[in-house]
């Protein structure tokens, strides 16, 4: 299946759309930015800038309340069960909701950061204060590896826009907000601002249109294909710098679960020998090179702060680069 993207990278302001169709309705769902710790080959690090988003969704009825993190990366829509070992949890009671479906069918997900066990149920969810009758889900039972459990969301929500998953053979909930036309005009956008301290607004998902506040410019289209709607990128200049990383061209794919840029570490060593950022951070504040690439003919630049990790543990300070996907 070939869909359009459509985003823009701007001050401040990430927006990403996948457009299906045409319509009016929208609905939308503030966002909640937070600084987390979280452990990446035993180290634990502070996020100073930006690291995860996620909203609330209400699932049963009367609906049961979970903050879930809005991934165009994967398919399924999950929460946790009454299984989930994780103290403190919030856990889905089928037996308190009228409208729950049994299903038992064993389901297995991978990401990036781990992975998870459960079943699938159906359940009536709520987004937005939009109601959709009917959705199969998984109640998670366990996340092998235990990254999963140090998130500071409840679970996924999946938005890929495919008939049905790969991995659990479901109707994605996108699609089922499109199929049951709960959204009449079939696009959604994600605004992710910088994070703030003072601020409380932590961006916004908004279902069936696009807000016009939260960007400037005109939007970039590119086609996408396959499973995970992967686009061309080409180039990567750091300054007037080439790297000669995808000079050719590169597949990629926009991944609003993901918080860094990625890729295979014999292309990222080369970004970051250009970037020259120290690991004592002596140089951060002085970095001013660019770093720009180019998508459908467009180039978009980041400033060496969107490119670098200043990272904090305990009372030491230091500086990363792009990370490699060697450990994902």
């Amino acid at each position: 299946m070939t869909i359009s993207l459509r985003f823009i990278i701007a001050a401040g302001l990430i927006l990403f759309l996948s457009r299906y169709a045409t319509g009016q309705a929208m609905m939308r769902i503030p966002l909640k930015s937070t600084k987390t710790l979280w452990n990446k080959d035993d180290v634990t690090l502070t996020n100073v800038n930006d690291n995860t988003y996620f909203g609330q969704i209400m699932v049963g009825t009367p609906g049961q309340p979970f903050n879930v993190l809005f991934d165009t990366g994967s398919f399924d829509l999950w929460v946790p069960s009454l299984k989930w070992p994780k103290p403190g949890s919030k856990r889905y009671r089928s037996s308190a909701s009228k409208t729950y479906k049994p299903n038992g069918k064993k389901a297995e997900v991978r990401y990036g950061t781990g992975s998870l066990k459960g079943f699938m149920s159906n359940d009536a969810v709520e987004i937005g204060g939009v109601r959709i009758k009917q959705q199969a889900f998984i109640e998670a039972t366990e996340a092998p590896g235990r990254r999963i459990y140090e998130r500071p969301w409840d679970g996924i929500f999946g938005l890929s826009g495919l008939s049905k998953s790969t991995i659990t053979g479901a109707c994605p909930i996108w699609r089922t907000m499109m199929d049951e036309g709960v959204v009449t005009k079939k696009v959604f956008s994600i605004w992710l601002p910088r994070y703030s301290d003072s601020a409380e607004d932590g961006g916004e998902i908004v279902f069936g249109g696009i807000d016009q506040e939260h960007f400037t410019g005109a939007h970039t289209y590119v086609d996408a294909e396959g499973l995970l709607n992967k686009f061309m990128k080409y180039s990567f200049y750091v300054g007037k710098v080439d790297t000669k990383v995808c000079s050719k061209g590169c597949k990629v794919v926009v991944d609003s679960g993901s918080t860094y840029i990625r890729g295979p570490p014999n292309l990222i060593v080369k970004i970051n020998k250009q970037i020259r950022v120290t690991a004592d951070c002596s140089n951060y504040d002085k970095l001013s090179e660019v770093i720009s690439f180019t998508i459908a003919a467009k180039t978009f630049t980041l400033t060496p702060r969107h490119a670098t990790w200043h990272a904090i543990h305990s009372s030491i300070s230091y500086c990363l680069g792009l990370p490699d996907s060697r450990n994902r």
